[in-house]
């Protein structure tokens, strides 16, 4: 099989953080910025998508916190400006409160470190809760504020010189002997001049009405992860402890236990699972809130790709494997919770490297993983396009790549071009570059994609048009302009509903699109913005009904400018209507023999001469057939034979060979769930091969991108999507 490029751009449903509150609840954002929660009800788990405040476009992080009159936990997140919002499940008029954020800044320290880490800290004084929050600003500097009223202040806890927090953690606990509980702010600082080599652990504390560093000693160098919470002693005391990992010379997980100003640290060793040193890759301790009843903390820690746990005065036990289908997973989050026979269990939630939710329930008994998967993830592909260049990036070019998600709204995926390669810049992280379009309407959402329709090379990206069908019935369309994107009703047709559409093609000098669609009523229709009727009836074929319309291309000759139209009868005849923009005639082309009927269409690309068309199709032999046409008369059947000897499960699309412009690459879903390739010039079917043999492609759509390179923008079967296409000679 021939060499080729998998760029995998996942799903706006990925996750991208999570945190475990109690037994029953998780909040998780994801890549597309959107926060939702994990729920446990009586007939199992279930997403709650609660998306993001009003005016902010992505959400960065997020904690839980308890709220007074409130029912459970509440998610509380941090947007891209580092301001904190809290929902409030059931509050008007709104569920988002904004709880401001510290001033504005800039690090300068890139994608070195995020801003948006957030800690809370809730303890009750009498009756009410007395919070406390903490967060990194965007110079990466711990800010504090105690209050959830959105007039309380937020203020520095001034760090070292310029050094910065890389990592935060709350814990509650008496300062001294015998006094109520104060938040402990537990960080990992560090030099940012060193690029992180220069670190130390440090605790604020809140001494005489000031926040006070302190350093313990003992300290190991090279900290990595931090999380804390509250415990009680053999004796009931309260403490705090913080979990880190040390990865000098050995990895071991590190525990600091104590309160106020004196701590003791302790080393808990490292897992052994292979009779050698294991290499520890995340720590953490479980959360048992901020009034724990009496047990030692229990730390969790990833080691020789297992999960581990063990108490101080324990020793590790495996929890089993973190490899999964999707990868190796990271525990990110844990809470002691209890269990209905009164047993303490500790749930844990990790991401998987595929950006997979799962849990993970260990204690008494054996470990249960369970696999949550993604929320929203991509289900539908509406195809792809180049957008302007951008001038501070001579040697990019951005393409869009728009999706509909499960619940029907629509997503744009931003990827690079390489214009020096050829290829795709794939060290940009295009993951986080997922933008929520919305819906259509408040009751309307989108149920299938039609297609894109953008300025041609060299022009602004002002106009382009994403099509999609609306659950209404309508053709709608996102509309970039100076002003941003806006959603445009273009309606249907009197009477009807439009069921599916092709991709929309620009006729002529007009570079406003046309967009040929099958509506309810079985007839072919076209919508235009050019002036004039929006919507043109082009009937049917004489006693036929349509069964597929498979694409429309623009085609020039002697006599002037065309459009062509492909469509696939209910006696399995392919049909062309042919429009002059004024009479609209049917042509009868038949099938490819007199016993072959056609099953369904692939596509229909333009070849040159300018005249000239290639339409795929499937005929009911299974095997694929192509037929070349021109606006001359001429028409020829060619017979492509069967990918993987096989039926297509569905087609992806067809496209003119940049290459070799009289020539067209046709491209389908296989029997095999692979990406099969043909081109009309000859050489039968070639497989694009996925990175791993387990991966299923669903759907997809063939696209030209980076100006000339062929490409096919499918869905896998995670629901996740890649850009593939033949590899780049280096």
């Amino acid at each position: 099989m021939p060499p080729v490029d998998w760029t995998r751009l996942g799903s706006p449903g990925e996750v991208w953080w999570a945190h475990v509150g109690d037994a029953s609840t998780i909040a998780v954002g994801t890549f597309g910025g959107h926060l939702y929660l994990r729920e446990r009800a009586a007939t199992g788990w279930r997403w709650v998508h609660l998306g993001v405040p009003p005016g902010v476009e992505k959400l960065l992080n997020g904690t839980l916190v308890p709220v007074d009159g409130a029912d459970g936990l509440q998610p509380m997140v941090v947007d891209f400006d580092a301001k904190v919002w809290l929902h409030r499940k059931g509050a008007t008029p709104t569920p988002w409160t904004g709880i401001s954020g510290p001033p504005p800044g800039s690090s300068g320290l890139g994608f070195f470190l995020w801003p948006g880490d957030i800690q809370a800290s809730a303890i009750r004084r009498n009756t009410l809760l007395k919070h406390t929050l903490v967060i990194t600003n965007a110079t990466i500097r711990p800010w504090i504020r105690q209050g959830l009223d959105p007039d309380d202040s937020w203020f520095p806890i001034p760090l070292d010189a310029d050094w910065v927090s890389a990592e935060l953690a709350v814990a509650a606990a008496p300062v001294t002997p015998g006094a109520p509980p104060q938040p402990h702010i537990f960080a990992v600082t560090l030099d940012p001049d060193s690029l992180g080599e220069i670190e130390k652990f440090q605790i604020a504390v809140h001494e005489n009405s000031l926040w006070t560093w302190i350093t313990p000693g003992g300290q190991a160098p090279f900290l990595n992860g931090l999380s804390a919470t509250s415990f009680r002693d053999g004796s009931g005391r309260l403490q705090a402890c913080a979990v880190v990992t040390s990865r000098a010379v050995t990895d071991t997980v590190k525990m600091l236990v104590g309160s106020g100003r004196d701590w003791q640290w302790s080393d808990l060793g490292r897992p052994n699972a292979t009779g050698g040193p294991d290499f520890v890759d995340e720590a953490l301790v479980a959360v048992k809130g901020s009034d724990p009843g009496p047990g030692e903390p229990v730390v969790l820690a990833r080691a020789d790709d297992r999960l581990w746990s063990r108490t101080p005065a324990g020793a590790w036990k495996d929890l089993g494997s973190t490899l999964s289908d999707g990868g190796a997973v990271r525990p990110v989050s844990a809470v002691e919770v209890a269990a209905a026979e009164g047993q303490g269990r500790v749930l844990t939630v990790g991401i998987a490297e595929n950006f997979d939710l799962w849990a993970i329930e260990s204690g008494t008994g054996e470990p249960r993983w369970e696999r949550h998967g993604q929320p929203g993830p991509a289900a539908l592909i509406v195809g792809a396009y180049d957008e302007a260049p951008d001038p501070n990036e001579p040697d990019f070019l951005p393409i869009g790549f728009p999706v509909i998600s499960e619940d029907g709204a629509l997503w744009n995926c931003r990827l690079w071009g390489d214009l020096v390669s050829g290829g795709f810049a794939t060290y940009f992280s295009q993951a986080l570059f997922w933008t929520d379009h919305g819906t259509p309407a408040p009751n309307v959402t989108c149920t299938a994609g039609v297609g894109i329709s953008s300025p041609p090379v060299g022009a602004p990206s002002d106009g382009t048009s994403i099509f999609v069908i609306g659950s209404d019935g309508h053709l709608w369309a996102r509309k970039a302009d100076a002003g941003g994107w806006t959603w445009v009703d273009h309606g249907a047709p009197a009477g009807a509903a439009v069921t599916t559409g092709v991709a929309p093609i620009s006729p002529g000098p007009s570079p406003s699109p046309l967009v040929h669609v099958l509506a309810d009523d079985g007839r072919l229709w076209t919508h235009s913005s050019a002036g004039g009727p929006a919507w043109t009836d082009h009937e049917a074929p004489p006693g036929q009904l349509i069964f597929a319309v498979i694409g429309a291309q623009p085609l020039t000759s002697a006599e002037g400018d065309f459009t062509v139209a492909a469509a696939v009868t209910a006696d399995g005849h392919l049909w062309i209507n042919v429009y002059d923009g004024s009479v609209s005639d049917w042509i009868d082309l038949g099938t490819p023999t007199p016993t072959e009927r056609i099953g369904a269409g692939i596509g229909v690309s333009r070849v040159s001469p300018a005249d000239s068309l290639e339409i795929a199709v499937v005929g009911s032999s299974e095997q694929v057939w192509t037929l070349r046409w021109s606006l001359a008369g001429s028409a020829q059947w060619t017979a492509r034979g069967r990918p993987a000897d096989a039926r297509p499960r569905a087609p992806i699309g067809t496209l003119q060979d940049a290459s070799a412009p009289a020539t067209s690459l046709v491209l389908v879903v296989g029997i095999d769930h692979q990406i099969w390739r043909l081109s009309t010039g000859g050489g039968g079917w070639s497989r694009w091969d996925p990175r791993s043999p387990t991966t299923k492609v669903l759907s997809g759509k063939a696209q030209t991108l980076v100006h000339t390179l062929p490409c096919a923008v499918i869905l896998d079967g995670d629901h996740r999507v890649h850009v593939v296409t033949s590899a780049i000679p280096t």
